[in-house]
Formats: structure tokens, sequence, C-alpha cells
């Protein structure tokens, strides 16, 4: 029996080979790729061939192309290499040798301001935090350091001086670095602080007075010209002699605000012996009468002063009379410009006590001297007369 199917008539023989045929070759046949190059980034094309230049995959490429690529890799790494060396050698290295320099300059600055007992400050230690936290030397140098440590000073100070003062209202300012003393009243302490900055409170801080009297003797030419007296406020300088550290290069007193207590001149500057003596001769023909008036006083003032102790004379006229007798004879002498140049002086001079070997050790070498803000009334009236319009 025949079971074969009829022939599809609108199949005809060999179709379906065909199909199967068409099937085949287009599978084995790849169809060509898109343009993307028009499409890709420069970035993505650099990329791309870079990608071709690493890729594991064998790529057929000649000779003279992997020269050329070679190249252009090198060419690339030593422009990379020259850009990068450029920029350090000359923005980064400097840059960061100015900020070095700044930083090292502004934390100079913050130690000098910020020392002694402001050295630990909470404000000390911000700012230096800041200064190592700047990125630039401009950022270092725009930081401002003098005005909080002013701030700072000033309080610490203010502080101190109330808790440094002796009974009489005074206390003592030491300068650091000129290994200098002053006895100042507080009201002057006070104005050294408010009309300073940081620059000059970093370098002072008071004290208690710690002072001793102390007995000189000295010349006229050492004692003020002789022209000191009881509660003069005297500096004490030091001559080139002295063996005090670095005095010759001073001008500034070794010892500032001095009072003196007492002062004495040699006994012999009281012995008084004065004679004057007025003559007249009258001529008349052969006859001649000579006159003479003759006023004469003889005196010691130290032994008035004994005899009046025992009721020789009467105290109290005795002592009206002889008081000031020193200064007033200076004074008389300074007036008529003649006076007893090898007059000695023996003082008693109030001196902080650190300073007492110094004075013993250079008494020869110590010259007393007068403020013009602390002068007599002589002085201050000679002054006035001088420079008066």
């Amino acid at each position: 029996m025949n079971t074969k199917k009829p022939r599809d008539p609108l199949y005809p023989r060999g179709f379906k080979e065909t199909q199967e045929l068409k099937k085949q070759i287009s599978s084995e046949l790849q169809k060509p790729s898109k343009k993307e190059e028009n499409e890709l980034t420069p970035l993505k094309k650099l990329n791309r061939k870079i990608g071709i230049y690493l890729s594991p995959k064998s790529i057929d490429i000649t000779d003279d192309e992997k020269k050329r690529k070679i190249g252009v890799i090198i060419t690339t790494l030593v422009l990379l290499t020259l850009i990068i060396t450029a920029y350090y050698f000359i923005i980064y290295e400097p840059n960061q040798e100015a900020l070095s320099l700044a930083k090292t300059t502004k934390l100079n600055e913050l130690h000098d301001l910020y020392s002694g007992a402001l050295a630990t400050s909470p404000n000390s230690l911000l700012l230096e935090n800041q200064i190592n936290d700047a990125r630039d030397a401009h950022e270092v140098e725009s930081i401002n350091v003098l005005t909080p440590a002013t701030k700072d000073w000033k309080e610490h100070h203010k502080k101190s001086i109330n808790l440094h003062q002796d009974k009489y209202n005074r206390t003592m300012a030491v300068y650091e670095n000129e290994s200098k003393s002053t006895i100042i009243p507080t009201y002057e302490a006070m104005e050294i602080v408010n009309e300073n900055d940081a620059t000059i409170l970093s370098q002072v801080k008071f004290e208690e007075p710690n002072t001793v009297s102390v007995p000189i003797l000295v010349s006229r030419l050492q004692a003020g010209a002789g022209l000191v007296k009881e509660g003069s406020v005297v500096d004490i300088y030091a001559t080139s002699n002295s063996t005090f550290e670095n005095t010759t290069n001073s001008t500034s007193p070794e010892i500032r605000g001095c009072t003196v207590i007492s002062i004495m001149r040699y006994e012999e500057n009281g012995e008084i012996d004065s004679e004057y003596s007025k003559s007249k001769m009258t001529v008349r023909g052969n006859t001649t009468n000579p006159h003479e008036n003759t006023k004469a006083f003889s005196s010691d003032v130290l032994e008035m002063i004994k005899g009046s102790i025992i009721n020789g004379y009467d105290e109290k006229k005795t002592f009206k009379m002889l008081e000031d007798y020193g200064v007033k004879l200076s004074n008389y002498e300074r007036e008529i410009n003649l006076g007893d140049l090898d007059a000695q002086y023996m003082l008693l001079i109030e001196t902080p006590q650190d300073k007492v070997n110094f004075i013993l050790n250079n008494m020869e070498n110590i010259v007393l001297t007068i403020p013009t803000s602390e002068a007599p009334d002589w002085m201050v009236k000679e002054l006035s007369e001088t420079y008066q319009d």
C-alpha cells in the first residue's frame, strides 16, 4: 500500500533543502558591525586604543605600527614626568618652603609673646593649633597673635599688681631680659600695663618689693651733686669700671626708684669759721686815722646741736635754725656756683635685696641720678624758666 503523502503544490521539490542551506550560510557569515567611532568620545577612543595595546589577545600589527605606538607611549610618559617635576620644583616645593618659614616665624612670635606665666594659656594653645593647621603662608601671616596676647597680659598683670604690693602701695617691676628692677607706686604700674602692648608686657613681671636699707659712702659727684635729700627718689647707674654684667652697653639704670632714707655730710662741713672785715682810713694833713669794722663768727653745727640737747641752747630754736642745713648749704652753693667739691656723703638707700651685693661691690663706681619725673622744686623751677616761651 502506498503511504507516501502527496506533494504540496505550494512547496516545489527541493524547497525545504534550499531553506536549510540559507540558514546554514547565514549562520556562518557574520553581519558587518556598525560604525561606532562617530558615536565615541575622544576619551573613549583613547581608552580603546590603549586597550588594544594592553589586550592579552593576539592582534596582528606590523613592526612599524608597534614602534610608532611604543614611541607615543614613551613620549607621553616623558611629558608627564616633566610636567610633574616642573610643578614640584617651581610651584609645590617653593610654596612648602614659604609655608614652613611662615609657620616658624609665627610660632617664634607666639612663643615670645606667650612666655612665662602665659606659656600654657588656652589662647596660646589655640593660636598654635591655628598656625600648624594653616595651608599657605598668607593664611599664617593673617593670624593675629599680638592683640590676644596683649589682652591676656593686661588681665594677668592687673591681677598680679593687686596681689604683689607692700603696705606703702608699691610694687616692683622686674624686667627679665635686662635684669633691671624698679620700685614704683601701684598706679604707675597700672599706667605701664595700660599704655603698652604684649611686646613690652611679656618682658616684665610684678613682684612684692623686698627691700633693705643699704648705707653707702659716696662723693659729691656720685651723690647727685649733693642735691639729694631725705625722700628723694633716685636711679642708680654704674660706670664702665663696675663688675656688673653688660653695664658698659646699658643706657638704662641698674636700679630704678630707690628712696634716700637719710643723708649726712662729713662733720668738717659743719665747722663754721667766718670773718667779715671792712677798713676805712681818714687822712687829715699829717694825721692818719685808720678805722676797721670787723665781724667774725665761729661755730660748729654739730656742737650746737649737742649743746641744745643738754639744754645749753633752746632746742626748738636751734633745730629750726639748723633744719635741712646740709640741703640749704648745697642749694646756696649751687646758686652762687661755688662749693666744696670734696665733700663726702653717707647715704642710706632703700634698694631691692637682690641688688645689695652689686651696690656694695661697686660703691666707688655708682652714680645716683635724680629723674626729672621726680624732680625737686628747684629743678622744676629751673626747667620751667628755661623752656618757658
